[in-house]
């Protein structure tokens, strides 16, 4: 992916979630786009798929937006959006088992 489309999906995930954060609107809408960000990093990937390692990158990508919104946002609304980006952080995806099947 190159590095302007996925500096457009951070830019679309950190308005989506200062919007949310400020009025409490469109929590699903920041989901997926901070989902899309976080698969679009690769932190949805680790050797082993090893799960800790992958709740680190995401969590990491997921901080990085809270980062980048932190200016937009009083005390209040940034620590609701942090509650908020932790816990989309920790929802894994399913991973795909690499064993072999009947």
């Amino acid at each position: 992916m190159k590095e302007q489309e996925l500096s457009a999906l951070k830019e679309s995930a950190v308005y989506s979630a200062a919007n949310w954060a400020k009025t409490g609107l469109g929590y699903f809408t920041m989901c997926d786009k901070v989902n899309d960000y976080i698969e679009a990093t690769g932190a949805n990937r680790a050797i082993d798929d090893d799960q800790e390692a992958i709740r680190y990158g995401r969590e990491a990508a997921a901080l990085a937006i809270n980062i980048d919104a932190i200016h937009l946002l009083n005390k209040a609304e940034e620590q609701k959006l942090n509650e908020a980006l932790i816990s989309i952080a920790d929802d894994l995806p399913q991973t795909r088992s690499r064993g072999f099947h009947r």
